[in-house]
């Protein structure tokens, strides 16, 4: 009888599932991702680790591609449209402004920061803060950029010679003073115990951001809680929150009544750095403490944490190709005849070196997917997603799709060098794309342009990417084989 019931109680839930997804819904579903199951549809996939969740997102992304460019993954019933057609990733990434759910696993944290906000919120704090990171304070960045170029080049001095090492450390150390240097003004962050906590909390909070998202009973703030994370969760936002509150009494404590050195007056236009900014505008009232706070948290984790993967891909990649690491070497020696400091009028000429880093970026995306939800029905080019659903555009799919030659999987920057590619000008996605896109990217050019000029002309890397083991965390994380080897140049 128990059977019987039980029998007639998943008949019915089969039922259910399959009117909510196949039939409900008035527009036709792409193609079905192979190995979904009645009831829970392909939720199994998002098990395991960091490791295991990146494959998933890999093999998905591939058969994506072999779909045409979009396909149907289903967790229980919820539709989540994947996308890698490059011109469908744009219409969604336009058309769907508001996060995905999981963005709210990160508010303890970020609150409605620029990342995890929506709606009205997020267009007033993008419309505030995009004059911060325009191109003349970023410009006004260059002396920074220099020394702190130079600081890191001086500090891997030790590695010389010594055989593989994690360069990584090195790279976020750095990046985040350099940020809080440039973004803040401030300096005065010699606490390095401090600095070790803060990161390893960051990289601990992400993980469990992932893991709430992966394991749906963890979705539950009751479970959450009952499984002990939420304790450790909440320690961990103590120490992020410590840091963005040092950041911000550190930065009211030195200001003056006088105009800040960085500011540039054009058009009428405040161009200040971020947290110049950002206090400004809470004394007139146009931010409050608490958006100041979840504005500068959200900024110390983007602003250091993405640049720094980032550098620290390209030197794998340099260290793996020696015949890139040689062109990038003769073009940076040719534009500089003598150890000097990068000046503005060099970064246009840097030419393969900023192919360099596109092509980094496009194989080694540091944000790989962006996760958004679908509040109106939008048409795409073959088919239109259903309100109500998940689409997930999978930057890592756009970067590999045909529009990128026969070679897509080969470090090549030469291809950023021929007039016809890409040849779909929206198949760059390494900044993100659409009204979303980041507003970091003329920072992290300009500072990984210069890194690199002082990188190179003092160093020779060595490295093998076939040992790259990666996990996804909702940045692209190196677990192992990331290790590089170091010589100076004679």
């Amino acid at each position: 009888m128990i059977g019987f019931i039980l029998f007639c109680v998943l008949s019915c839930l089969c039922v259910l599932w399959a009117y909510t997804v196949y039939i409900k819904g008035k527009h036709k579903l792409p193609p079905l991702h192979p190995g979904a199951f009645p009831i829970i549809g392909h939720i199994y996939l998002l098990l395991g680790d960091g490791t295991s969740l990146w494959n998933t997102v890999k093999s998905i992304a591939v058969e994506t591609m072999k779909q045409g460019g979009v396909s149907t993954v289903l967790l229980g019933s919820n539709i989540y449209y994947f996308i890698t057609d490059p011109d469908d990733a744009l219409t969604a990434a336009n058309a769907c402004l508001q996060k995905h759910f999981a963005y709210k696993f990160a508010k303890p944290w970020l609150g409605e920061g620029l990342i995890t906000s929506s709606g009205e919120v997020w267009k007033r704090h993008r419309k505030l803060l995009t004059p911060a990171f325009s191109l003349p304070v970023m410009l006004n960045f260059l002396d920074i950029f220099n020394s702190q170029s130079r600081k890191l080049v001086q500090n891997l001095k030790v590695e010389i010679s010594k055989g593989p090492f994690d360069h990584t450390v090195y790279l976020r150390n750095i990046a985040l003073e350099t940020f809080c240097l440039t973004a803040f003004g401030i300096s005065g962050f010699e606490d390095k115990e401090f600095i070790k906590t803060y990161m390893h909390a960051v990289d601990k909070i992400l993980t469990i951001v992932t893991k709430r998202f992966q394991n749906f009973w963890l979705q539950s703030d009751t479970i959450f809680k009952l499984s002990g994370l939420k304790k450790e969760h909440d320690e961990l936002i103590k120490i992020v929150n410590d840091m963005s509150h040092k950041v911000i009494q550190k930065k009211k404590a030195e200001r003056s009544n006088d105009v800040n050195a960085y500011a540039v007056k054009a058009s009428g236009v405040r161009y200040k750095p971020f947290l110049d900014l950002l206090l400004e505008l809470s004394e007139e009232n146009a931010l409050t403490d608490r958006e100041i706070q979840e504005e500068v948290d959200t900024a110390i984790v983007t602003g250091f944490d993405t640049s720094s993967s980032l550098l620290s891909y390209i030197m794998i990649l340099l260290g793996t190709h020696p015949e890139v690491q040689d062109k990038i070497y003769e073009e940076i020696n040719d534009v500089f005849k003598t150890d000097r400091d990068v000046d503005k009028d060099d970064l246009h000429k840097l030419v393969y070196t900023e192919a360099v880093i596109k092509e980094s970026l496009r194989l080694f995306t540091t944000g790989p997917v962006t996760l958004r939800y679908v509040d109106k029905d939008v048409k795409l080019k073959n088919y239109t997603m259903r309100a109500d659903t998940q689409c997930v555009v999978l930057l890592f799919g756009v970067h590999r799709e045909a529009a990128w030659g026969k070679d897509v999987d080969k470090f090549r920057p030469e291809r950023w060098l021929e007039e016809d590619m890409p040849a779909n000008p929206n198949s760059f996605v390494g900044f993100s794309l659409g009204k979303r896109s980041c507003l970091g990217k003329t920072y992290a050019m300009i500072s990984m342009k210069t890194t690199l000029a002082h990188f190179i002309r003092r160093y020779k890397v060595t490295a093998d990417d076939s040992n790259l083991k990666l996990r996804f965390d909702f940045l692209l994380k190196p677990v192992s084989g990331h290790e590089i080897t170091l010589e100076e140049r004679a």
